[in-house]
């Protein structure tokens, strides 16, 4: 057992003492700060109660991203009848995956670099997904992209397939306010109904 679980151990059972619960209801009536450990026990509805401090209404510090899970052990401040987690010192399903929560507050990364590893999956899931940068940069063995609608704007595009490019619309409309160039070794124009050619002059061969 490490050196941290029998302390952990140890203060479950000092908690557990009749004693003890005496002494934390005359430290509940005291206004300084006291710093405590303690066990995450979790209610029916959701909000995070403490073993031993089940009167006491607990929030998480702001420093404090990583939601608790029932079982953890937590280290947290009691001031003015209101217990604050600070840290997470042990998870009781060290398994778990840890999801980090910062309420209804925005959470902003700044460094000047940040990077990703993840060797399985990455999901972002969100209404609105903004990508602002310099250069942008794409390597995958496959994408797909679907959207309801795609627009594209660039002042130049340029576009290297190294077998076949294939496009299948309903209806496809290409204008070139200059010129249209097709330059092809074998070259073929197939309509089923009507095929029209229209030009000021028309040069064939």
């Amino acid at each position: 057992m490490s050196e941290l679980a029998t302390l952990l151990k140890f203060q479950r059972d000092l908690t557990d003492h009749p004693a003890c619960s005496a002494n934390k209801a005359v430290a509940r009536r005291t206004d300084r700060p006291q710093v405590i450990t303690a066990e995450v026990r979790n209610t029916d509805n959701g909000s995070v109660l403490l073993h031993g401090y089940e009167t006491l209404p607990v929030a998480q510090a702001a420093s404090c991203l990583v939601m608790p899970e029932t079982g953890d052990w937590v280290s947290a401040i009691i001031e003015q009848q209101q217990v604050y987690i600070t840290a997470i010192l042990l998870r009781a399903a060290p398994d778990s995956p840890l999801v980090i929560n910062s309420g209804e507050m925005p959470l902003h990364f700044i460094t000047p670099a940040l990077e990703i590893h993840s060797p399985e999956k990455v999901e972002i899931h969100t209404r609105h997904f903004s990508l602002m940068a310099r250069t942008s940069l794409w390597v995958a063995k496959t994408l797909h992209q679907v959207a309801d609608s795609l627009f594209v704007r660039a002042k130049q595009a340029s576009k290297e397939v190294e077998n076949t490019d294939t496009t299948h619309a309903r209806h496809i409309n290409q204008q070139a306010d200059q010129s249209l160039i097709i330059n092809s070794r074998i070259g073929s124009l197939n309509a089923s109904a009507v095929l029209k050619i229209d030009g000021g002059q028309v040069h064939m061969g």
